[in-house]
């Protein structure tokens, strides 16, 4: 009984050592890192995927309307969500204690290519949409 608090404990640094590895560093951009359980910090990025998946539409969809080729977007979009899935499986390693660095690097790559989006599209453009964070 004495050591679950100190598993706990162990699974909790290796997640907030992983997602710190992956590039959450700052608490700005990890809002999760003070998660008292893995658990917690795994719906807490889970939500945050969903928030960031939701924003990635709404700037897919504005940079849709602004290319020039919206089948080879399409496309494009598709080979990197198949990237993003396989990058971020593989960083993560094995097992449960696995799960919250594969949703740091799920996170983190998706904001990169709402980034990816607004620079190469709607920058220049009279779009609504703000510019994100890198």
């Amino acid at each position: 009984m004495l050591k679950l608090p100190w598993v706990r404990f162990y699974l909790g640094a290796f997640a907030l050592l992983a997602a710190s590895v992956l590039g959450a560093q700052d608490s700005a951009r990890n809002p999760c890192e003070g998660a008292p359980t893995v658990i917690e910090m795994r719906r807490c990025m889970s939500r945050g995927l969903q928030a960031a998946e939701r924003d990635l539409q709404r700037y897919l969809e504005a940079a849709r309307r602004r290319a020039a080729n919206r089948a080879l977007l399409d496309s494009v979009q598709t080979a990197w969500k198949q990237y993003r899935d396989l990058a971020c499986r593989a960083a993560g390693g094995e097992g449960n204690r696995a799960r919250p660095a594969v949703l740091g690097c799920l996170l983190d790559l998706t904001r990169r290519r709402i980034h990816e989006l607004y620079e190469h599209y709607l920058r220049a453009s009279d779009t609504a949409l703000p510019q994100p964070r890198p």
